[in-house]
């Protein structure tokens, strides 16, 4: 994790990083922030070989809300923060470009 976040980021990171490792053995699967969004709005689902399950959307609810943010991977800055305002409207752009980045 990236140092340029907040130690409430970093708290999101790691939780959405827990998530990815559980499922999919991986620290931070493709499009697991569009995975882990859809699921706060539609509820628990199935992920890799597990469940994003209902507690897991309550802690990153809570955390979102605590930082603010929802945490994005980029490709040169790794884990990084876009304020819950920014990645509403990126989620929305993306997902009506791409409905494959829900996917899981």
């Amino acid at each position: 994790m990236k140092s340029h976040l907040t130690e409430k980021e970093l708290k999101l990171a790691h939780f959405m990083s827990e998530i990815s490792e559980r499922c999919y053995a991986a620290g931070w699967m493709q499009n697991l922030e569009y995975v882990l969004w859809h699921a706060a709005i539609n509820g628990e689902r199935k992920y890799g070989q597990s469940y994003i399950t209902e507690d897991d959307i309550a802690t990153l609810i809570k955390l979102s809300a605590d930082a603010n943010a929802w945490i994005v991977f980029d490709n040169k800055k790794e884990e990084t923060a876009l304020s819950l305002k920014e990645w509403m409207k990126k989620f929305k752009i993306d997902l009506k470009k791409k409905k494959a980045v829900i996917k899981g």
